[in-house]
């Protein structure tokens, strides 16, 4: 009989398949959750910032439209009335209304709304038209 010989080669380093792999998936998680906590922190920051713009041109606004007011009485001290929606600047949605009513002897009550993006800001103000 012949004799078989079966050589079977031994490895000189242990088996590591897929270490690797789960390595790199461990590290591609750990990258996902710090992006994504970092995209929501920005997205947070910029709602924020938008909202305190807002806020700012809404004040702003009703400013303008006491001015607005004023600059009315300023021509005629007898004006009552209304002024309604004016955008500034045109095309940007931002508008501002105001009213002017008697209050007491010789003043004008000036209330004006403001109105950016998702806020309103209101301003009354008291006017005095003698002298």
């Amino acid at each position: 009989m012949s004799q078989i010989m079966i050589h079977q080669r031994k490895r000189s380093k242990p088996r590591r398949g897929g270490f690797a792999l789960l390595l790199v998936l461990i590290v591609m998680v750990v990258t996902s959750i710090i992006l994504a906590g970092m995209g929501n922190g920005l997205t947070t920051q910029f709602a924020a910032y938008r909202n305190t713009a807002d806020y700012d041109k809404a004040q702003y606004l009703a400013g303008a439209g006491v001015h607005h007011a004023v600059a009315m009485l300023e021509e005629d001290s007898n004006w009552r009335g209304t002024i309604s929606n004016i955008e500034l600047p045109l095309g940007s949605g931002n508008r501002y209304s105001v009213t002017a009513t008697d209050g007491n002897a010789g003043q004008v009550i000036v209330t004006a709304q403001g109105e950016a993006g998702n806020v309103t800001r209101r301003l009354e103000c008291t006017v005095s038209t003698s002298g």
